[in-house]
């Protein structure tokens, strides 16, 4: 069973939905489309959380979390007012913003799993 990330972030999270299509114009101003595979639509949430690395606060968990998936391992997670789905994440950004203290953004990107 995959892991699922259920650490707080930052409000103001924003996300990128997008469909696949394919798109085929005629000389006559006639217009093809379609969809692009059985999962057209898939999602991107830019997200952030700031704290302490600490012993017993989240963002050294969350830090781990990622490391632990290597940029390619899929692990659950429920987007804001979202459904839960398979999401990776690869890379992220730390940033120091004060004595302890780190801003952590990262992205998670929506992925379909036989």
């Amino acid at each position: 069973m995959a892991e699922e990330f259920i650490y707080d972030v930052e409000v103001g999270a924003d996300g990128d939905v997008s469909q696949r299509t394919w798109e085929n114009e005629f000389g006559d101003g006639y217009v093809q489309a379609g969809g692009i595979g059985i999962n057209t639509k898939s999602q991107v949430w830019n997200l952030t959380h700031t704290g302490s690395m600490e012993q017993g606060e989240e963002l050294p968990l969350i830090w781990a979390f990622l490391d632990r998936h290597e940029g390619y391992k899929s692990f659950l997670w429920t987007p804001p007012g979202g459904v839960r789905g398979r999401y990776r994440c690869n890379g992220y950004k730390p940033r120091s913003v004060g004595p302890g203290l780190f801003t952590l953004t990262f992205a998670f990107k929506q992925v379909y799993t036989p």
